[in-house]
């Protein structure tokens, strides 16, 4: 199994985006999207609320069979949505977690708590095996089974320069690959993780601001956010164009963690 991956800076930090199948945010026509709002109706829509300590979700995630959502939340968990009844509870968090330090409450800056307890930002499933993989802003690529607990590292570095900020992943459900981005200034990377090697191949680099990404139907191409220039980019993996990319949309916002 494989995966791809991308790192960049922000100041001092590198974010990494893990993705496995997105279809980044292509914004509907008015028409349509008038269409749409008018056919959507208030008793159709949930609201899920997190505990008032708890901050977060960027992403969320499904199972194969439908449960959840799942979500990353400040403290450093992952969370599962158990209906009403029980509400959330915790799936998954990073090894070493404490649960009296990172769910005390927070006395500092999210960013010297997040730092120690991890902040999982980007989640997917394979729906073969049932595993999650976790791109955690600073624990890097993770995956955990699905039975929950404590996920594992599987990739914190890639030739030899760590991750500094994951940010998402997506998971190519037929190949055995894991795609990821990273998100920063000009020192951005996608890259592809295969998850049967441990292998992390490093397909692009000098990204600006890499924030998400997805994989096409055909697995032919990625389409990678650039959170920055406010623009899309496709980056083809398969097919004559292979290790080519190019432009795909301008965006008048700033597309993040797109999934499907």
């Amino acid at each position: 199994m494989g995966a791809v991956l991308g790192t960049g800076r922000v100041g001092t930090l590198t974010r990494v985006a893990l993705t496995i199948v997105v279809f980044l945010l292509l914004l509907p026509s008015h028409a349509l999207a008038a269409a749409v709002a008018k056919d959507t109706s208030a008793t159709l829509v949930e609201t899920l609320p997190l505990p008032t300590t708890l901050v977060g979700p960027e992403s969320v995630a499904f199972d194969k069979f439908g449960d959840g959502p799942y979500s990353g939340v400040s403290d450093g968990r992952i969370l599962r949505w158990d209906r009403a009844d029980k509400g959330w509870t915790t799936y998954s968090h990073a090894p070493g977690y404490n649960v009296a330090k990172c769910m005390a409450p927070k006395l500092h800056p999210a960013e010297l708590t997040e730092s120690k307890c991890g902040r999982p930002l980007g989640l997917r499933f394979h729906n073969t095996s049932g595993n999650l993989y976790i791109a955690d802003a600073y624990k890097g690529l993770m995956r955990v089974g699905p039975r929950g607990g404590e996920a594992t590292v599987l990739a914190t570095e890639a030739d030899g320069v760590p991750f500094k900020f994951t940010n998402g992943v997506d998971v190519n459900q037929r190949s055995q690959h894991e795609m990821v981005t990273a998100t920063g200034d000009s020192t951005g990377r996608l890259m592809k993780y295969d998850l049967t090697t441990g292998y992390l191949d490093v397909l692009q680099s000098g990204m600006t601001y890499p924030n998400g990404l997805a994989l096409s139907a055909d697995r032919s191409h990625l389409v990678v956010a650039l959170t920055g220039p406010c623009k899309l980019v496709r980056h083809w993996i398969e097919g004559p164009k292979a290790g080519t990319s190019e432009p795909f949309a301008e965006l008048p916002g700033y597309p993040e963690s797109r999934t499907t």
